[in-house]
Formats: structure tokens, C-alpha cells, sequence
């Protein structure tokens, strides 16, 4: 059965960005900050938060929301201590066009429009189900933003695509390590006020 509502969980929150990149073409889930870095982004529960930096190099910045704030952590608490899973939006600041053309075209949009695209596109966001025990995740959705934060809709992509965390580049392996550390590190203080409360 708690498989079942974690699957079921799961789809409903690809759903919601789905639902919002459909009809809410200008929905802004990024503001952009100092030289073009996300200053606050828009996590699972719709809220507003600092983003904090994982990893970067040259081309790209990546970023997780502040998985600190109660609603986050009351969201992901369930499936985290019975699976040690959790669903998190990484956010991807294109330093140059060429990562986000490279992004593109590693998503089969390799036609002009969408390589051109890249001159509005500042970011990228992917709701990923991340899986430690297995160092593995799932993408449940992702999608490109516009340099002002606004998601692009004919970017949305929904196909479930499963990978294990060493089939990614050195700096996604880091940026997945370091949210784990935090996200470990916020449960753990988490579980132990739940605990206090029974």
C-alpha cells in the first residue's frame, strides 16, 4: 500500500508542474539574481526559497531550494525514513548558450527553433524521485526557463528516465552528493522534533 501512494505521490507532483507549464505559460518559478543566477527559486511545495549551490564549472551552476522549510521536509518525510527516497527540483544556470544547446539536443530537440531558443533560455529545472540507497534517480519532469524565470511549455519533457548517479558528469555526481548530505542532515533534525512530538 505505501508503495502504491509513493508512486501515486510521485505522479501527482510531475502532474503539477506539468499541469502548471500547460496552462500557466507565464508561470515564473525562478527570479533571477546577480549576474543572472537563480536568487530564489520555487520548490515542490510551491514555496519561495534561496537556492543553495551544489556544484558548478565553466557552463553550468546547479542548484537545489532550501529543503530546510517545513513543508518540504513534511512532503518528502514519509517515503525518506520508510525508503530513504525523496523528490527534489534541480535547477541548472546556463553560464553559455553552448549547455543549453548541448542540454537540447541531448533531448532529441535538435531543430533550429530549439537550438535558438537557448538565446532566451537562462535555465533548466528537473523534478528528479532521487534514490540514495541505490545511488540512482528518476526524472518525473523536466523543463527549460527563460532568463526571467518563466517556464518555456514547448520544452516540458515527462518521460520517466531512470539513471544511476555514475552515468552523470563529475559535477551532476557532486551536485547529487551534496544534496543528499543536506537533505540527510535536514531529516535527521526533522525526524528528531517528530519524535519529541509523540
Amino acid at each position: 500500500m505505501r508503495d502504491l501512494r509513493s508512486i501515486t505521490h510521485c505522479i501527482a507532483l510531475a502532474a503539477l508542474l506539468l499541469l502548471g507549464a500547460s496552462t500557466l505559460s507565464a508561470q515564473q518559478i525562478v527570479q533571477r539574481g546577480a549576474l543572472g543566477a537563480p536568487g530564489l527559486v520555487q520548490d515542490d511545495t510551491d514555496e519561495w526559497t534561496v537556492p543553495l549551490l551544489l556544484a558548478e564549472d565553466h557552463d553550468v551552476s546547479l542548484y537545489m531550494p532550501d529543503v530546510s522549510t517545513p513543508q518540504w521536509l513534511q512532503r518528502n518525510y514519509e517515503n525518506y525514513i520508510n525508503r530513504g527516497t525523496y523528490v527534489l527540483t534541480l535547477f541548472t544556470f546556463y553560464r553559455t548558450q553552448a549547455a543549453c544547446r548541448a542540454n537540447q539536443l541531448a533531448w532529441g530537440l535538435g531543430d533550429v527553433a530549439h537550438l535558438n531558443a537557448c538565446v532566451e533560455t537562462g535555465y533548466r529545472a528537473r523534478r528528479v524521485l532521487i534514490d540514495p540507497p541505490s545511488k540512482s534517480i528518476t526524472l518525473q519532469a523536466a523543463v527549460m526557463v527563460d532568463q526571467n524565470g518563466y517556464i518555456q511549455p514547448s520544452t516540458l519533457r515527462d518521460d520517466q528516465i531512470f539513471r544511476t548517479w555514475d552515468q552523470f558528469d563529475g559535477n551532476t555526481q557532486l551536485a547529487l552528493k551534496k544534496a543528499d548530505e543536506f537533505v540527510s542532515r535536514q531529516m535527521k533534525i526533522y525526524d528528531a522534533r517528530q519524535r519529541s512530538l509523540h
